[in-house]
């Protein structure tokens, strides 16, 4: 039996992106490659909303990658605030802390946001150098306003840094337009590609930074250490400072591909389509949400919460039925999660919903049994 894949990442890999990273005799000076980065840096700018003001940087590893990449921008003891909603949120501190740079970090209670009120009360009782925020918290499906939170603080901070790991590809994204300094991802979830690559995009003043001033960054890590191989690609030139996950990188050419045909504004009402549906199915059946505000729902990710039944039972469930979920990582609550995010359909939010139904059932959940799929099909058939 096929497997539908509603993981938080990795995701679904359209065959035509899979089928990209099979070219044989590509090496990293290979005219097919540099042609493969220069149009995925394109790609970039393109789902993040920028010009070529803007500079992208595609960087081997992963989200976790890219956000330790932002140290290039930092000196020692610069004092960098945190807003964290879960536990990928808490990651922006354990890796500043590795640095010597002064940390502080803001959380709300488990399954709400740090709203954008309170992280200007702290920089305007502070002078931080830099702000990070997550976009969409991914162990918990919680969006923070972003835009809002920018708009209260860009006045007091140099740098504003946003994790767009599990929003970019789904979730509306200006970078340009919001005035952020940078915006990182990584290729495995909504962009819908394989994983291994951290991807940023930089403000004019964080590349004055970066060309102005040594920083407490390792050596791979350090984005002056790939923004040339970036430069040379969009020139049509190779260039070299580590060796490249090539295939990978032909494979994201060929989904940012796929991306620009659907177009951004389409990808993102698909995604919120779905999302919609699907937690209307969770509602219908009488399940809690992990994101405790409406208004802080995600596109993406979407957690559930379970009175009953175990959590690792139905993922062994649902599996058995044909489609993986993701497991619960944050320490507060007793649930799965639902990736909704990359080539997403409608067709998947009914056979997500029809699954947990019968799972739930098996294992002994109070749920309303055949509310779920019924209220997926009234959202997706109002939204046609």
């Amino acid at each position: 039996m096929d497997k539908l894949l509603l993981h938080v990442g990795p995701t679904t890999i359209k065959e035509d992106v899979l089928v990209a990273g099979l070219e044989n005799n590509v090496g990293f000076t290979s005219k097919e490659f540099v042609e493969a980065l220069a149009y995925s840096l394109k790609g970039l700018r393109y789902v993040m909303g920028a010009s070529k003001n803007y500079q992208p940087l595609i960087i081997p590893g992963g989200g976790t990658s890219a956000m330790e990449s932002v140290t290039s921008l930092l000196k020692p003891n610069d004092k960098i605030l945190v807003v964290s909603n879960g536990v990928f949120g808490d990651r922006w501190e354990q890796i500043f802390k590795r640095y010597p740079v002064n940390v502080k970090v803001l959380r709300p209670s488990p399954g709400d946001y740090v709203k954008p009120g309170e992280v200007e009360e702290e920089v305007r009782k502070s002078e931080y150098k830099l702000v990070a925020l997550t976009h969409v918290e991914t162990s918990t499906g919680v969006r923070e306003p972003v835009k809002d939170v920018i708009n209260k603080i860009r006045k007091y901070v140099e740098l504003i840094v946003v994790d767009g790991v599990s929003s970019v590809g789904a979730e509306e994204v200006k970078a340009e337009e919001w005035n952020v300094d940078v915006y990182l991802t990584a290729s495995q979830k909504a962009l819908g590609s394989a994983a291994g690559l951290g991807l940023l995009l930089l403000s004019p003043k964080a590349l004055s930074i970066l060309d102005s001033q040594n920083s407490i960054a390792g050596y791979y890590l350090d984005l002056r250490n790939w923004l040339p191989v970036m430069r040379g690609a969009e020139e049509g030139k190779a260039a070299y400072f580590a060796t490249p996950p090539v295939h990978v990188i032909l494979q994201l050419a060929e989904a940012f591909r796929l991306i620009e045909k659907e177009g951004i504004e389409n990808r993102i009402k698909r995604h919120t389509m779905v999302a919609s549906a699907i937690r209307a199915g969770l509602e219908a059946l009488g399940l809690e949400i992990v994101a405790r505000r409406p208004e802080s729902y995600s596109n993406t990710v979407t957690g559930v919460i379970l009175k009953v039944a175990d959590p690792q039972k139905v993922l062994a469930g649902t599996v058995n039925e044909g489609v993986e979920f993701a497991p619960g990582v944050h320490p507060a609550f007793k649930y799965f999660r639902i990736g909704h995010m990359g080539w997403v359909t409608p067709n998947d939010a009914i056979i997500a919903i029809s699954v947990i139904e019968r799972t739930l059932r098996k294992l002994g959940e109070p749920i309303r049994f055949g509310e779920g799929v019924k209220a997926v099909e009234e959202v997706l058939f109002s939204a046609r």
